[in-house]
C-alpha cells in the first residue's frame, strides 16, 4: 500500500473520530486489501484496530480500536457485567455521553474507568437523561468475561 493511500485514510480515520485519534495512530500503520481490491482491516502493529465495513466503506473500531477513540459512554458498575455478556446498553445505567451523537461509534467504559466494548450510539445525551428509558448503545464488540 502506497503512502498516499495510507495519508487518506488516515485522513478519513481522522474526519470520523477526531483529530485526536491520529496522534493514538502512530506507529506501524498497515492496510489489508480483499481480493477484489477494497479495503479489509486496518491494524496499528499488529493489532485489529478497524474493520471496514463493506457496505459504506465506513472504518469500524474493534475492542483494540475503541481505546484509541475518543467518543465515549460511561456506565454504572450494575451494567458492567450485562456489557460483559454482550448486552446492549440501556439509557438507565448511563452515567454520561462524551463527544458524540446518535450514530457514532462508542467506546463503553464502566465509571471505574475499564473498557466494556464498542458499539453504535442510538440516543443523544439529551433522551439519556431525559427520557432515561430504552436501548442507548447497540453493542457490536465486547470484553468477554474471564469468570
Amino acid at each position: 500500500m502506497d503512502q498516499l493511500t495510507k495519508d487518506i485514510i488516515r485522513g478519513v480515520i481522522s474526519y470520523i473520530y477526531g483529530p485526536d485519534v491520529l496522534k493514538r495512530l502512530s506507529g506501524e500503520f498497515r492496510i489489508e486489501v480483499g481480493k477484489t481490491g477494497g479495503l479489509r482491516r486496518i491494524y496499528l502493529g499488529n493489532k485489529l484496530v478497524f474493520t471496514i465495513r463493506a457496505s459504506d466503506g465506513r472504518p469500524l473500531p474493534t475492542i483494540e480500536g475503541a481505546r484509541l477513540i475518543n467518543r465515549i459512554v460511561v456506565v454504572s458498575r450494575d451494567a458492567a457485567p450485562f456489557v460483559r455478556q454482550g448486552r446492549s446498553v440501556m439509557a438507565k445505567f448511563v452515567i454520561d455521553v462524551r463527544n458524540a451523537v446518535p450514530g457514532d461509534e462508542v467506546a463503553i467504559y464502566s465509571e471505574d474507568g475499564e473498557l466494556l466494548g464498542v458499539g453504535r450510539l442510538v440516543l443523544s445525551k439529551e433522551e439519556v437523561l431525559s427520557v432515561g428509558r430504552g436501548v442507548t448503545v447497540k453493542l457490536r464488540h465486547h470484553v468477554r468475561d474471564n469468570g
